[in-house]
C-alpha cells in the first residue's frame, strides 16, 4: 500500500522527466566481438567529467567516479569482499602480533609496513619507501590538503627504513591506523613531482601529471586523458599482481542516467560504475535482466543516506533551525522514513536508517538504534514545531518566528537523489512548510563550494559509522580559506562531538571503540545536526559476458573498492 501511495504522490509533484534515452555512438571495434586489442577492451561508464587524478577529485563519490579509481590507482591496501583489509603495494598488513603495530614508550603509535619488492610505477621506475613518505608530506601540506585524507592527518612521522620498509608513527594510539587505501594515503612517484611539489601549490595542481600525464601503479596505465569524458587505460605490463587479462579499459562519462543505461543495454557499454543510478533505475534492471537475462545488477549496503542541515549563520535560512534541535525533530517526524524506504528499495536488505552503524561492522550491537526514537508522527511534529517558535495558521501554513511561512531549500547532493527530495518535500508541504526543491547537474553536484553554502537543508551519503563523524567534526569545515575541502559542509560545532571524534581515533579496542561511538550515536541523535533517511544500497551493472563485479561486489566497505580486481576482469 505505501509503495503505490508514493509512487501516486511521486507522480502528483512532478519529479524531473526523464532525458532521452539515445545510445551514444560508441567505438563499436571496442566494443564488439573483433579479435585483438578491441576484443579485449572494456567499456564502464560514470555519469560526471574526470577533472584530473589524485585525491581532490575524488573526494565525492557521487557519479560513479571514486569507484573506478583502482583502476589506475593503488594504495598501501585495499579491501577485500567481506570487508576485510588486504595487503596491495604492502606485502602484509602490520599487526601487534608480530611487532610491526606498537605502542610506544610515550604513548605514541607505531606502525611498521613491508612493501612488495616488485612494484612499479607506470613509467618504469620502481616503487620505494620514499614514494610513502614524498605522499604523506604532499597529503599533509595545509594549502591543498583534500578531505579524504583524515586517517594520514594523524600521522606523526613517516620515514623510510629501507627502500622496502617505511615506518609510520602516530601521535597516539589511532583506531584507523592500518586503513591506508588509495583514498586514505593517496601515493604519488617521487621522482615526477618532487620538484614541482617545492613551488606554488596551486601551480602543482596544474601540471599536466594530474591529467594527460598521469602515472601510479594500478593494472591499467592512462594513454589517452580525452579531457575527461573517454578515458583510455591501456594493460600494465609490470603490475605486481600480474598483467591484467583485458588489453584496455575505457572510462566514459555518460552525463544522464537514462541515456547511460539504454548504452549499456544496447551494448555500447559493459559496465555501469556504481551511484550512478537511482534505485528506482535499479529496480527496474534488476527486474528486467532476470527475464532476459542479458546482465547482472549487483548491490552492496553502501553509506548512511541522511540530511544535513545547514549551521553556518551567514548560509543558513531560516536561522533559527539550526539553533533549535525541537525543529529539526519535527522535521524528522513529519517524515515517514519506512514509507519511504520500501518505495525506493523493495527487495534490499539492511536499509534502516535508524542506526549509522553497518551490519557487518563488528560495534554494530555495541551501539544499537540511536535513531529508532523519531518514528513518523506528524501530531508530535506540530508539537515541537510550536514548542521551537513555529505556529499553524488557519489556512495550514507552517509561521516561522519572522512572521512568515517557513521555507526550506531542500537539495539534493546529486540527482541519484531527485526521487527522495520530491517525497521529502511533500511530506514537509503536508505540515505547512514551504519546501523548495533542488536537484544539480551532475556538474555542480561535484562543486564543493556549491555543496557547503546549501541555505537549508541537502541529502547525502557519506560513509558509515565513525568515519561518517568527519562530516560533523568542527574542526574539518568546508571553508573559502581551504578551498571548500573540508568535510563538515553543514558546519556543524559541538565541542562534546569532537572530543568523542579524538576518543574514538586513541581507542584500539574494538568494543571500547564500540562504546564511544555508542556515545556519539546518542549526541547525534539528540542534537540532530543529520536527519536519517535510511542505509543506502550501491549498485553496479554488467552485461553477460563480462567477467566482473559478480562474485566479489556484495560487502565491499569504503569508497573505490568497485575496481580492485580489474587485472582479474575478462570478456568472452
Amino acid at each position: 500500500m505505501r509503495r503505490g501511495w508514493l509512487l501516486v504522490l511521486l507522480t502528483l509533484v512532478g519529479c524531473t522527466p526523464a532525458a532521452p534515452s539515445t545510445p551514444v555512438v560508441g567505438d563499436h571495434s571496442a566494443a564488439g566481438g573483433e579479435n585483438g586489442a578491441a576484443a579485449r577492451t572494456v567499456i564502464v561508464a560514470q555519469t560526471a567529467t574526470s577533472k584530473l587524478y589524485g585525491p581532490w577529485e575524488f573526494s565525492s563519490t557521487a557519479s560513479g567516479v571514486a569507484a573506478l579509481a583502482e583502476i589506475h590507482t593503488t594504495g598501501l591496501v585495499t579491501y577485500d569482499a567481506n570487508g576485510n583489509r588486504e595487503g596491495r603495494v604492502a606485502a602484509r598488513i602490520p599487526s601487534f602480533d608480530d611487532g610491526t603495530v606498537s605502542i610506544l614508550p610515550d604513548g605514541r603509535m607505531r606502525t611498521v609496513w613491508s612493501l612488495r619488492p616488485n612494484v612499479r610505477w607506470h613509467d618504469g621506475t620502481p616503487f620505494t619507501a620514499e614514494d610513502v613518505v614524498f605522499s604523506w608530506r604532499v597529503a599533509i601540506q595545509p594549502e591543498i590538503l583534500s578531505s579524504i585524507s583524515p586517517n594520514i592527518w594523524q600521522a606523526d612521522i613517516v620515514e623510510a627504513l629501507d627502500p622496502h620498509t617505511v615506518a609510520i608513527t602516530y601521535k597516539t594510539p589511532y583506531f584507523r591506523a592500518l586503513d591506508l587505501d588509495h583514498r586514505n594515503l593517496w601515493l604519488f612517484p617521487e621522482h615526477i613531482l618532487a620538484e614541482p611539489f617545492e613551488g606554488d601549490k596551486e601551480a602543482f595542481l596544474a601540471i599536466p601529471y594530474f591529467t594527460t600525464e598521469y602515472v601510479n601503479l594500478g593494472p591499467f596505465r592512462l594513454v589517452e586523458f580525452g579531457l575527461g569524458e573517454q578515458q583510455v587505460f591501456e594493460a600494465f605490463d609490470d603490475y605486481f599482481l600480474g598483467r591484467p587479462k583485458l588489453h584496455r579499459l575505457i572510462i566514459r562519462t555518460i552525463t544522464d542516467a537514462n541515456t547511460m543505461l539504454a548504452n549499456l543495454k544496447a551494448g555500447e557499454v559493459h559496465m555501469i560504475s556504481e551511484k550512478t543510478i537511482s534505485p528506482e533505475q535499479a529496480v527496474t534492471l534488476r527486474d528486467e535482466w532476470a527475464h532476459t537475462g542479458e546482465g547482472q545488477l549487483v548491490a552492496r549496503q553502501d553509506n548512511w543516506a541522511y540530511i544535513y542541515v545547514q549551521f553556518d549563520p551567514q548560509f543558513a535560512r531560516p536561522l533559527e533551525l539550526s539553533r533549535d534541535p525541537r525543529l529539526r525533530a519535527g522535521l524528522l517526524q513529519a517524515i515517514d522514513r519506512d514509507a519511504i524506504r520500501e518505495f525506493t528499495h523493495p527487495g534490499f536488505a539492511d536499509t534502516s536508517g535508524d542506526t549509522f552503524v553497518p551490519t557487518s561492522d563488528r560495534r554494530a550491537p555495541i551501539v544499537g538504534e540511536p535513531f529508532a526514537r523519531y518514528h513518523y508522527d506528524p501530531a508530535r511534529a506540530a508539537q515541537l514545531f510550536a514548542e521551537g517558535g513555529w505556529s499553524r495558521a488557519a489556512d495550514g501554513r507552517l509561521i516561522g518566528q519572522d512572521g512568515l511561512q517557513v521555507q526550506i531549500e531542500t537539495r539534493a547532493s546529486n540527482q541519484t537523489w531527485a526521487k527522495e527530495v520530491a517525497l521529502i518535500a511533500d511530506f514537509w508541504r503536508q505540515v505547512g512548510i514551504d519546501a523548495k526543491e533542488l536537484v544539480p547537474s551532475p556538474a555542480l553536484s561535484r562543486d564543493s563550494e556549491w555543496t557547503a553554502t546549501v541555505p537549508g537543508v541537502a541529502i547525502r551519503a557519506r560513509a558509515a559509522a565513525d568515519q561518517m563523524l568527519v562530516s560533523f567534526d568542527s574542526r574539518l569545515q568546508a571553508t573559502e580559506q581551504n578551498r571548500w575541502q573540508g568535510a563538515n559542509y553543514a558546519h556543524y560545532a559541538s565541542p562534546r562531538l569532537d572530543a568523542l571524534i579524538d576518543r574514538l581515533k586513541s581507542t584500539v579496542d574494538v568494543r571500547e571503540n564500540g562504546m564511544v561511538l555508542r556515545d556519539a550515536g546518542e549526541l547525534l541523535a539528540a542534537d540532530l545536526p543529520a536527519l536519517p533517511i535510511y542505509f543506502r544500497t550501491a549498485f553496479a551493472a554488467v552485461r553477460q559476458g563480462v567477467k566482473a563485479l559478480t562474485d566479489d561486489y556484495t560487502g565491499i566497505v569504503g569508497h573505490g573498492d568497485m575496481a580492485r580486481n580489474a587485472h582479474l576482469w575478462e570478456i568472452e
